[in-house]
């Protein structure tokens, strides 16, 4: 059917009135790789998580995936990094309990550059009591309550080692005084290797760290897991949680913010991804840690389990404002 001209028009008009919505690009483009930033320094538990990831991303994606390193202040400048560069989920960081977009705006010395709403979990890969007290084998302090009794009867002198600062162990240190009203010695270290060095050398007396890496070497003893309870899946039920010293020291853990916290770690991007980015990572996560394989590739220091990005964002959320809360505490 031929068109008049007027009606030739009305159409012209009624398709520049109506514009188009422009679809989502391709995810990802032929070509472009994926990038899985560790930010930490190499050879750490972080890096490691990484290149176990690498060749599972590689398939559940569908491109290459590269692995770099971007570390520095506690694994801020990661997160830094990241922020400059586009929100297209080409870039990905990893988070836990200790470090993540809850833990910085609140804890770095130099505030940074982004929000804590601008990133977005695509899930949780693992979780489990991990953080804890570890000590010298022949140390005097044996259990938490001699903790909390030599740092009363020494004020200042007994000295915490953790790494940071700009991790939740900071915090941790704030509500272990306040909470049972002593006064420590903390000392910050860029790694966990220095660390455990200063703790073999008797330059600590104590550190706050991923403890259950310690839990069979001969040199060292935990002796607390700061968590309120086991998990069914923690192979060493013979450890203590923090629900073992509410008798002897008077309190409830279910008070505690920060030292009753399991461990977990996850993923994160950018928040403003395109749709398709974002389902395409959430399902390669989720594929990964449902893969046998994957799960026996880390079963030496990781216990898989998988959070959706709706329950992570919970959690996220949760230790978000628990911090903020006794960050306000500590400065009244």
């Amino acid at each position: 059917m031929k068109l008049t001209r007027r009606q030739i028009i009305a159409a012209g008009a009624s398709a520049l009135a109506t514009p188009a919505i422009a679809a989502d690009p391709p995810f990802p483009r032929p070509g472009k790789p994926i990038t899985l930033i560790s930010n930490f320094a190499p050879g750490g538990i972080v890096q490691k998580a990484m290149l176990d990831f690498q060749p599972f991303f590689d398939k559940e994606i569908g491109t290459r995936v590269l692995i770099e390193t971007v570390d520095g202040a506690a694994g801020l400048i990661g997160y830094n990094n990241v922020f400059s560069r586009p929100a297209d989920g080409y870039y990905i960081l990893p988070c836990s309990s200790t470090f993540g977009p809850y833990i910085y705006p609140h804890l770095s010395e130099v505030p940074p550059p982004w929000k804590y709403e601008d990133w977005l979990p695509l899930g949780i890969y693992s979780d489990i009591p991990n953080s804890g007290m570890v000590v010298l084998k022949d140390s005097p302090i044996k259990t938490f309550p001699d903790l909390i009794r030599a740092a009363k009867e020494r004020p200042g002198k007994i000295t915490i080692g953790t790494i940071g600062p700009g991790r939740v162990e900071d915090v941790q240190i704030v509500e272990l005084q306040k909470f049972f009203g002593i006064k420590i010695n903390h000392v910050y270290y860029d790694s966990g290797g220095t660390l455990f060095t200063d703790l073999l050398t008797h330059d600590l007396d104590v550190i706050i760290t991923a403890a259950i890496q310690y839990a069979e070497l001969p040199s060292v003893r935990i002796f607390t897991m700061l968590a309120k309870e086991m998990t069914e899946n923690f192979p060493y039920k013979s450890l203590k949680t923090m629900a073992d010293w509410q008798k002897e020291l008077n309190y409830d853990v279910n008070d505690l913010k920060t030292l009753g916290a399991t461990q977990f770690n996850g993923l994160v991007v950018r928040r403003g991804l395109p749709d398709n980015a974002r389902i395409k990572l959430i399902t390669a996560l989720k594929n990964t840690v449902e893969n046998p394989e994957w799960r026996k590739r880390v079963a030496a220091y990781r216990f898989p389990v998988y959070y959706s990005p709706e329950k992570s964002q919970a959690i996220y959320d949760g230790l978000n404002k628990g911090i903020a809360e006794m960050i306000k505490d500590a400065k009244k």
